[in-house]
């Protein structure tokens, strides 16, 4: 059916005479002869043609772009797309756009981990294919589409052609943001998750790339607006929201929407410069010593951090990266790291650990240690020698005395740090410790006494893989 000018080429002749390079096949799509991808075979084609009956005509891509659409859900988003050669077959109108130009050729499919939402589409997760190149071709107006067990032979018809614009970086940039939105159409959840959903992909393009709020705001809006939301305006704010959004919905809180990795989405996202950098952290745990010790997830490796405001420091992460994986980190700003580390402590992993694996746990292991060595037998119930400085240990009735003030400064010699009130919370705790009052000579002396079972029979068994140096050891500084 010819609605458009002459300009609109219908027959073999027409598209030579716009100097194109045509040239049959047989209804199955085989090309009528050999070598059809070199040079000039424009007059060998118009020959042959004449003898093929089925008429199908194909394009060689030698200075054009065709943008085979393989799912019909991108023709909700075409309209953006400045085009002036669209065509298609009854089946599927608007099925190909062409254009003037050079690119390469590439085929844009969802990753594999988003296959389930694309199973039921003729094409199932290939999206769009951009074909150009003398070692392709397209089949086009003026005759069939070649034979599909399917479909049959269609004819392909012109919806419109007013000439062939330029295929530029433009172009190409607005068909994979297409393709973005295509994707997430298909995904669009039901009611009760779309807000988040929204949001989340809001705070990725706000983030992860430069677009302005009010390119993220209309992306937005038109996304749901053509995937059935009732009320598409509530996420025409989305971009602008997105930059004062603390909680910063993101990849991870998408990743966990749609059932797939982080590094899943990141993919889906780099179609418009979203770059990997924050989905290569995927998961974190924390066990629950004191003080708490971390472990992050980096690509595959689990990297162990001692220190929790090491966690808030990309620097000091950059720098465990490099020592666990020999690798450069990837480039992230001060203000995305804090923001992948809360989204990421929004799954964060709690492990119950044994007291020995924490910090105050080889304390404690060191004071057994120390009143092993150093307590002193008395006879009766002398504590005449707790009088003395640095008295050391005095083993009375069943139990090991001592006064904190020792063992402060026996923990200073050996380079621990200690905080006095969790130093006492553990000797109490751990050790069954209690402080007390004796008398020596009329005098009260304060100090403190554990029994003696309590430090013989102390089993400290180191059961995590994390070794230990006492003298080098020192607690983490407050943040």
């Amino acid at each position: 059916m010819n609605k458009f000018s002459d300009g609109a080429p219908r027959t073999p002749k027409e598209w030579v005479d716009l100097g194109l390079t045509v040239f049959p096949c047989n209804a199955n799509g085989v090309p009528g002869f050999k070598n059809w991808q070199e040079g000039d075979i424009n007059s060998k084609a118009l020959l042959v043609s004449k003898t093929y009956k089925d008429n199908v005509i194909a394009l060689r891509l030698d200075n054009h772009v065709d943008l085979d659409i393989d799912n019909p859900i991108m023709q909700k988003f075409l309209g953006d797309v400045i085009c002036g050669a669209k065509f298609g077959r009854n089946s599927n109108p608007l099925s190909h756009l062409l254009f003037e130009g050079v690119t390469d050729y590439e085929s844009v499919a969802v990753p594999a981990a988003f296959e389930k939402y694309f199973k039921h589409f003729p094409h199932g997760n290939l999206l769009l294919d951009i074909r150009h190149g003398t070692g392709h071709f397209t089949y086009v107006p003026g005759g069939f589409r070649p034979y599909k067990k399917n479909s049959g032979a269609e004819i392909l018809n012109w919806i419109k052609f007013t000439g062939f614009n330029k295929y530029d970086t433009r172009t190409n940039a607005l068909m994979k943001e297409i393709c973005l939105k295509t994707s997430l159409s298909v995904m669009f959840p039901p009611l009760g998750q779309r807000d988040t959903y929204m949001t989340s992909i809001a705070g990725i393009l706000a983030h992860h790339t430069d677009w302005t709020d009010e390119k993220i705001n209309s992306f937005c809006f038109d996304l749901a607006f053509k995937s059935g939301s009732t009320n598409p305006a509530r996420y025409s704010n989305k971009g602008t929201e997105a930059r004062k959004d603390k909680k910063n919905f993101g990849i991870p809180t998408l990743a966990k929407i749609l059932e797939v990795e982080p590094s899943d989405v990141a993919k889906l996202f780099s179609w418009v410069g979203v770059k990997d950098a924050g989905s290569m952290f995927s998961a974190l745990r924390v066990y629950e010593t004191d003080p708490k010790y971390w472990q992050l997830k980096y690509k595959d490796k689990w990297i162990t951090i001692m220190d929790s405001s090491m966690l808030l420091s990309y620097t000091k992460i950059s720098i465990l990266i490099l020592e666990n994986c020999y690798e450069v980190a990837p480039v992230i700003n001060p203000k995305d790291w804090k923001d992948i580390v809360r989204q990421l402590l929004q799954n964060v992993e709690k492990i119950d650990a044994p007291v020995e694996a924490s910090y105050y746990g080889v304390v404690m292991n060191y004071l057994c240690e120390w009143i092993l060595r150093n307590n002193r037998q008395t006879v009766g119930d002398s504590y005449r020698n707790l009088a003395m400085s640095n008295s050391g240990v005095i083993r009375v009735d069943g139990h090991y005395y001592f006064k904190l003030r020792d063992v402060l400064d026996q923990l200073k010699r050996s380079t621990y740090t200690t905080e006095i009130r969790k130093l006492t919370l553990h000797l109490r705790e751990t050790l069954g410790a209690e402080d007390t009052k004796v008398s020596v000579n009329g005098k009260q002396i304060r100090c403190w006494k554990v029994p003696v079972d309590n430090i013989e029979h102390k089993e400290f068994n180191n059961t995590t893989k994390f070794k230990y140096t006492p003298v080098k050891l020192k607690e983490p500084e407050p943040y």
